[in-house]
């Protein structure tokens, strides 16, 4: 089985993964959780197959995004319940909106599952693994100093979406990581669980402004994003130390 493959299988496993949790796990915010994550995985593997074989990555990716995106509403309702507790409210602010036909889109799931496991992949070329973690890396580092110099919403998302793809990419070849090599999985977990809190603290901030909410709980939620800001630009420092060509030279062994 070649690098690009092995890419593959993972990358068709956490899609058969997120089928199975949706269709079958009784509790619906965690099944949605959990299978939130594994299409992320799946998109992220798919990412860096994208130069083997870019028709069947794109089309199989914007399935996986639409898939993630029907199942937004859930997550969303949910970490909107985690950041108001975060701040100290007592009960939840939103309901579980909509509904879904959980046990259909698992299965659709699983059926795509066997169509990425069967990608029509190139040859891929000498060092492919290496060069494709200096491409996430290079990406996510870019993405992040994006938004260190804008902290808005829309650099946040596109710099969490990277530092995702970067992460799922070193968790999914800890295998054949050399010793020592960065980028290293824990920082970049970090960082991106960080930010995730800054988001849904945006959005439970637009919430509240909606509903003309009183003063002092806009002022404990800038507190805390204050605080939070602090945090990503530490824990940013850290995850991105060194250069793409270091990443690329270390995975590569030279």
């Amino acid at each position: 089985m070649t690098d690009a493959q092995y890419l593959a299988g993972a990358a068709a496993a956490h899609a058969r993964a997120a089928g199975r949790l949706i269709a079958s796990e009784p509790d619906h915010v965690k099944a949605v959780h959990h299978a939130r994550r594994h299409i992320k995985r799946a998109r992220s593997l798919l990412r860096a197959l994208k130069p083997l074989a870019a028709e069947a990555v794109t089309r199989e990716n914007a399935l996986l995004r639409a898939f993630a995106h029907a199942l937004a509403p859930l997550r969303d309702a949910h970490a909107l319940d985690e950041a108001a507790q975060a701040v100290g409210a007592t009960g939840p602010v939103v309901t579980q909106a909509g509904t879904l036909d959980l046990a259909a889109l698992g299965q659709a799931l699983q059926r795509q599952a066997k169509v990425i496991a069967r990608l029509p992949l190139q040859a891929s070329p000498r060092q492919f693994l290496a060069k494709a973690m200096r491409r996430a890396y290079g990406r996510a580092r870019r993405a992040f100093h994006t938004y260190e110099a804008a902290p808005q919403p829309e650099p946040l998302h596109e710099a969490r979406k990277r530092i995702k793809d970067c992460l799922h990419l070193v968790e999914a070849l800890d295998d054949v990581r050399p010793k020592g090599a960065s980028p290293k999985p824990g920082k970049l977990d970090q960082l991106g669980e960080l930010m995730g809190s800054i988001r849904d603290l945006d959005l439970l901030a637009q919430r509240l402004r909606r509903e003309a909410a009183p003063g002092h709980k806009l002022a404990r939620i800038a507190a805390r994003h204050i605080r939070l800001e602090r945090a990503v630009t530490r824990a940013g420092a850290k995850a991105f130390a060194v250069t793409p060509g270091a990443v690329r030279r270390a995975w590569a062994g030279v």
